[in-house]
């Protein structure tokens, strides 16, 4: 007995020893998950200048998380978003993003929402370790190729800037057989705003690595003004045959209506950030007139895309949809003849976004279902319960840090786009772009205003697909 004694003694001096000299991991307080609920949130601007944004991006993560619900959610836990309206300013966003994590308590942060108050939250929400899935901007602060410490929680699905600039110097020169533009000189114009700079930062790495002949044949113009006639001159004269235009909103219609000043049409390929065709819809912009049926007839106008939803074979024919019928009182789809031209996919989340909208009483159901708002805020709450849904399929502990290590174990389908990886701290967002072409639809007013809309033309095409074919 004294022996056994003894013995136990010295096993608890020696725990005691390695207790004092080692200090045991801290074990993770579990925050923002109860009995029946994972609290998310975000805050986006839902009034202000940011409201026809905001507002939709949000509907979409809830409709994401109805359906995620719906289906019985993690172990009978629903996903409950808990959503502050910043307005679009970054120090109010500060402020309601430390009261998510600090007061509220939430599990993680879904769809941190514009760019400057992505910036402005990173820090933040890095010192807490809560897992961010989704960033609604392209900022560069969010790339990271290799993501270590805190790091590793912060998730990009939207096609970051820097991403994108490699994908627009690959496919400016890619063959038009394969969804590029086919260049042999092509031009890079960009001008001192942020997201400007980022784009030409990813096509400047990108180039380093081309063929001699590739990085040759390119003439970089950054401007420092809003005039653009002396840079696009400039790409004329030195006979660039393809024009990548790194710049965004207004800037970019100003530098086609240069283009068109100049006389020089050449094919154009920009940034998804300009692919809604309504750019170019805005009577308040510089395009008028004759300009603007100068710039569509003869300058072919291409922008990337990271979401394909169109399809040429698919016909949706649910008869128990009420989102067909609205198409069909519409008169865009003839009655029991079916709606085509859209993706099997895009109907599954379009019905599940108008479907929320119906049942929460809103009026804007049929507009909201094809939102590319609304579809966007679907994809991050989508994409965050992906990761749930792995984390319960592996059978781990609802944790931060698991959920962290699942969103890294596999490959995820982003909706409507291609899949998205996170292994080896990999966090650049998409990787994957389609290629779509405005045109000239129809005329306004008797031919005052030309309206134009848009295309695609090829569908989602990986980087590492082009870095193949040109490079070998």
């Amino acid at each position: 007995m004294k022996k056994f004694l003894a013995l136990v003694l010295a096993l608890v001096m020696v725990l005691g020893l390695v207790a004092c000299g080692e200090k045991a991991p801290a074990v993770e307080e579990l925050k923002g998950v109860t009995e029946d609920t994972i609290l998310v949130g975000n805050t986006a601007g839902t009034t202000g200048a940011l409201a026809t944004i905001g507002g939709p991006f949000n509907i979409g993560i809830e409709a994401a998380f109805a359906a995620y619900n719906a289906e019985g959610g993690f172990n009978g836990k629903s996903v409950k978003l808990q959503h502050y309206d910043d307005g679009g300013v970054a120090t109010q966003s500060v402020t309601l993003t430390e009261q998510l994590i600090h007061e509220d308590e939430v599990f993680a942060i879904v769809g941190n929402f514009a760019s400057n108050c992505v910036a402005a939250n990173l820090p933040i929400i890095k010192e807490a370790n809560v897992p961010m899935v989704y960033a609604a901007a392209g900022n560069n602060e969010l790339l990271n190729e290799a993501a270590e410490g805190a790091d590793r929680g912060i998730f990009p699905v939207q096609p970051l800037n820097f991403t994108e600039g490699r994908m627009l110097i690959l496919r400016a020169f890619a063959p038009l057989a394969n969804g590029g533009l086919g260049g042999t000189k092509v031009g890079v114009l960009t001008n001192t705003v942020e997201a400007s700079q980022t784009i030409l930062k990813g096509i400047e790495a990108e180039a380093a690595d081309l063929p001699a002949a590739q990085k040759d044949a390119i003439t970089y113009q950054n401007v420092t003004s809003t005039d653009f006639s002396a840079a696009i001159n400039a790409l004329k004269n030195a006979g660039c045959d393809v024009v990548v235009m790194g710049v965004i909103g207004a800037d970019f219609t100003s530098a086609l209506t240069a283009m068109a000043n100049a006389n020089y049409y050449v094919p154009v390929l920009t940034s998804y950030n300009n692919a809604n065709a309504g750019i170019l819809n805005d009577a308040a912009t510089t395009i008028l007139a004759e300009q603007y049926t100068d710039v569509l007839t003869n300058i072919p106008i291409y922008a990337q895309a990271w979401l394909d939803i169109t399809s040429t074979e698919y016909l949706y024919t649910n008869p128990d949809s009420a989102l067909l019928k609205g198409y069909e009182a519409l008169g865009l789809a003839q009655p029991g003849a079916g709606m085509p031209g859209f993706k099997e996919e895009y109907w599954v989340v379009a019905e599940k976004i108008f479907n929320y909208c119906t049942e929460q009483g809103m009026d804007n159901a049929f507009a909201m279902s094809y939102d590319s708002y609304a579809l966007a805020g679907y994809i991050a709450g989508d994409l965050f319960c992906q990761g749930l849904k792995e984390l319960q399929a592996q059978g781990k502990e609802l944790t931060r840090a698991n959920y962290v290590d699942v969103l890294e174990s596999k490959e995820y389908q982003v909706a409507m786009a291609d899949t998205i990886s996170f292994a080896n701290g990999m966090r650049s967002g998409v990787q994957s772009f389609a290629l779509t072409m405005f045109y000239d639809a129809f005329t306004i007013n008797g031919g005052a205003y030309h309206s134009a809309s848009s295309a695609t033309v090829h569908g989602l095409t990986s980087i590492d697909d082009y870095r193949a074919l040109i490079k070998g």
